[in-house]
């Protein structure tokens, strides 16, 4: 009988999949529950294997769940290595391809800290190798597989009695909220098995890691890695690439640069050395790979000719060429730079690369990657020697079965005189002969672009019967420099008058509902959306999420103060430079606004700071404006959790579509 009823529910089930996969429907908010996100992979030296994180969604418990899960690259076979571990990231082989380390949370509750786990591949547990009080932040395996050298913060003074309270610091750069000064980071180095770690570096200087790496010389003899002048967020701008003499603990500075560059590595070989430099801020300077050698000076710009920015970099295992990410119009380009020779662009078909380059290509020239398209949500492929690109993974199946929403890439005419683009995104069913509301979904940055990658909430919104416009106005990143630089001294007028020209350049199809078109936005998104409903009356609608209202208040209490001046002639404070900062300011045209206007932030943002919201939200009342600002108790620039992250979207589309009724 338990047989009979197990192969019935099976049938059951079978067909009930079947049915399911014969009348998909339309993505819908509840589908982001199932959405699987992907890390990066790292490939096996032997180029037999890749290893990623693997993330899924206890929705009932407000969480991730992360997996490591290591995939046959030939038969897409799949083992899990490590079940739910938090704080899971940054897997690496050792260089012998005998062990794996991984970074990840070791203990519970408020003793936890992030180290360094190190597992056989031969079988066995992964056990921590690192004991940082304060946690470990980034790790690379010496060339021998015999040790690792890591980045982790100075660990706060136990302090004892009345000095608990003794808490006060001098207060710099840091964010307005910031309760103390961060510790430095600091260089270490440990056996692959664990022991005593040999400290390298100290004093007030930090190791940078975020968007950066540690890189060991072939001889294991020398460090690569960048560092700025302290721990504060900000002044990371001021970074240089620095090597480090493992055996002295000597430190010297790789060229006469004195901020924005970042990302060092050596080529395999060890007879070269790349990273990422922009002369000047990145928002208006183009981020360009650099080759030199550890003799030092600034080298080569060996992506120039590209003139789009580096997202990301690796060397191929020959030591010949790097292949880096760059955008390029509405699409991710996957770029060949040889040492000597022209640029190649690598073709994977019709997806774009999302993953990062390090460690995902072998000596035998196989590239493991994940990658997106706009109707296919993130799989990991594999590209072979030959050319040949395969998926390998079905990790989004259940959504990539829905009736998703296509787009094509869209161009429009600047003021500039040169060709503007973004991205449609059309109801699944569109027809040319019909009219729709339309949606404008702005991108942040500005020092980004739209791409025809999968986006689900634009695929909901597209769900609902509304065209979805995601224009690259200029400081967008897809373009060129030029481009991207046009936003100096001119971060919203201009931006402004090019998303209303991708407006119209739409509307002009005669596609569009003129009677229902909204704008909407996060961060600089939600900068532009501010801006725009002061300039433009066309909307029925908009959402302004995460927004610099008031560029004067945010210099003084964001943690990016020296971005805000990238995008100005200098501090406000200084001169007659506040007109310009007042100038580009939303808030001061809020007596200006007709349209309906939902604010969203969270009250613990540092980068754009809720109080320009709330100060917006003010300035529109006191007008006796539409408003209405929903705020979330949390920190950071977005929500973290996935409920509070869903959320965010539902009141965002659930606004328009009262104002579309």
């Amino acid at each position: 009988m338990l047989l009979r009823a197990l192969m019935m529910f099976c049938v059951v089930a079978l067909c009930a999949q079947t049915a399911a996969a014969a009348n998909p429907h339309t993505i819908r908010e509840g589908d982001f529950q199932r959405v699987v996100s992907l890390g990066s992979p790292v490939v096996s030296p032997d180029g037999k294997v890749a290893v990623l994180e693997v993330t899924r969604i206890a929705w009932n418990d407000d969480r991730r769940k992360t997996d490591l899960v290591a995939v046959d690259l030939k038969t897409g076979a799949q083992r899990v290595l490590t079940y739910d571990r938090k704080g899971l990231s940054d897997a690496a082989f050792s260089p012998d391809g005998t062990r794996l380390a991984f970074i990840a949370d070791n203990g519970t509750g408020d003793d936890a800290a992030s180290q360094v786990f190190v597992m056989p591949l031969d079988g066995g547990d992964a056990r921590p190798v690192t004991d940082a009080k304060a946690g470990v932040d980034a790790f690379s395996w010496r060339p021998d597989s015999e040790a690792i050298a890591y980045a982790a913060p100075e660990p706060k003074p136990d302090r004892k009695g009345t000095d608990k309270y003794r808490d006060s610091f001098v207060f710099t750069t840091e964010p307005i909220v910031a309760h103390e000064r961060p510790m430095p980071a600091h260089l270490y180095v440990v056996g692959a098995s664990g022991g005593h770690a040999d400290q390298l570096t100290s004093g007030s200087q930090s190791v940078v890691t975020g968007g950066s790496g540690l890189s060991w010389s072939a001889d294991g003899r020398t460090i690569l890695f960048t560092v700025a002048p302290d721990a504060i967020l900000n002044d990371e701008s001021y970074s240089h690439v620095v090597l480090l003499d493992v055996a002295t603990k000597r430190m010297r500075a790789l060229t006469g640069h004195t901020a924005w560059e970042t990302n060092p590595r050596f080529s395999p070989d060890g007879k070269h050395i790349a990273y990422v430099y922009s002369n000047g801020d990145d928002q208006v300077n183009l981020t360009q790979l650099y080759v030199t050698t550890s003799a030092g000076g600034a080298g080569t710009p060996i992506t120039a000719p590209f003139d789009r920015d580096v997202y990301d970099y690796a060397w191929t295992p020959d030591s010949k060429a790097l292949l880096f990410k760059a955008p390029d119009r509405t699409e991710i380009a996957l770029v060949r730079a040889p040492l000597d020779g022209a640029l190649q662009r690598i073709d994977v078909g019709e997806v774009n690369v999302a993953s990062a380059l390090p460690g995902a290509l072998s000596a035998d020239g196989t590239f493991a990657f994940t990658a997106t398209s706009t109707k296919q949500p993130q799989e990991l492929y594999v590209r072979s020697a030959s050319g040949g690109v395969r998926k390998l993974t079905n990790f989004n199946d259940a959504i990539a079965q829905l009736q998703l929403a296509p787009s094509q890439r869209v161009t429009f005419k600047t003021s500039m005189g040169v060709e503007g683009d973004g991205v449609l995104v059309t109801p699944p069913g569109f027809s040319p002969a019909r009219k729709y509301p339309l949606v404008v979904y702005i991108h942040g940055g500005p020092t980004s672009s739209s791409t025809q990658t999968f986006d689900f909430w634009a695929q909901v919104m597209a769900a609902r019967g509304w065209l979805v416009l995601r224009p690259n106005y200029r400081g967008s990143d897809d373009l060129g420099i030029a481009y991207q630089h046009a936003v100096f001294e001119d971060p919203e007028a201009g931006p402004g008058k090019d998303i209303i020209s991708a407006v119209d350049a739409v509307r002009a199809r005669g596609i569009v509902d003129d009677s229902r078109i909204a704008v909407s936005g996060w961060s600089y998104g939600g900068i532009m959306t501010a801006w725009m409903i002061s300039k433009y009356h066309i909307w029925k609608a908009a959402v302004s999420g995460a927004s610099v209202n008031d560029w004067y208040t945010d210099y003084g209490v964001a943690d990016d103060s020296l971005a805000d001046i990238g995008l100005f002639r200098g501090s406000p404070y200084v001169g007659d430079n506040a007109a310009d900062w007042r100038r580009a300011s939303a808030i001061v045209y809020a007596k200006d606004v007709t349209t309906p206007v939902l604010i969203l932030s969270d009250v613990g943002d540092n980068r754009d700071p809720f109080a320009t919201s709330s100060m917006y939200w003010r300035a529109l009342r006191d007008n006796h404006k539409d408003a209405t600002l929903r705020v979330w108790p949390v920190s950071g620039h977005f929500p973290r959790d996935p409920v509070r992250a869903a959320d965010v979207y539902h009141y965002w589309i659930d606004y328009v579509a009262q104002h579309f009724r």
